[in-house]
């Protein structure tokens, strides 16, 4: 990606905090399309989006458990086999799952935020250095 540490980190994290909240299937594309919207990367967002909505289950079970301390809730979620359709049902527009989700986000965003921005900004110039190494190497092969 040739944007920015910045841009890509704050795509990356908004494509991945979509899937805090139900987006049934079209985190993804939510992602993409939230993370261009607030001047991230669009792909990075895509691509946050991509890695973390198969932790759904995951996900919302911790958003019950973290809101769970803020509000008790009306449908017990005390292992992650408590998470079926269900559950899913009652909870997922009730105060105890959206309180969760609010906070995990504010949380997770900053962690993600924070990993993507080290990572892009330390390691970027390495790895293009080795894919351009590559690229080099199979054109000199043909």
């Amino acid at each position: 990606m040739r944007d920015g540490s910045e841009r890509v980190a704050r795509g990356f994290a908004i494509g991945a905090l979509i899937n805090f909240f139900p987006t049934f299937g079209f985190g993804i594309v939510v992602g993409g399309f939230a993370a261009g919207l607030a001047g991230g990367n669009a792909l990075a967002g895509f691509v946050g989006g991509t890695v973390f909505v198969v932790l759904w289950p995951a996900i919302f079970f911790l958003n019950m458990k973290t809101g769970g301390l803020v509000y008790h809730s009306p449908v017990r979620v005390d292992k992650m086999e408590d998470v079926d359709e269900r559950t899913i049902d009652a909870l997922v527009m009730g105060k105890t799952f959206l309180a969760g989700a609010t906070i995990n986000v504010i949380v997770a965003g900053a962690v993600i935020y924070g990993i993507v921005y080290f990572a892009h900004s330390r390691f970027r110039g390495r790895v293009l250095a080795w894919l351009h190494s590559k690229r080099r190497a199979a054109s000199k092969v043909r």
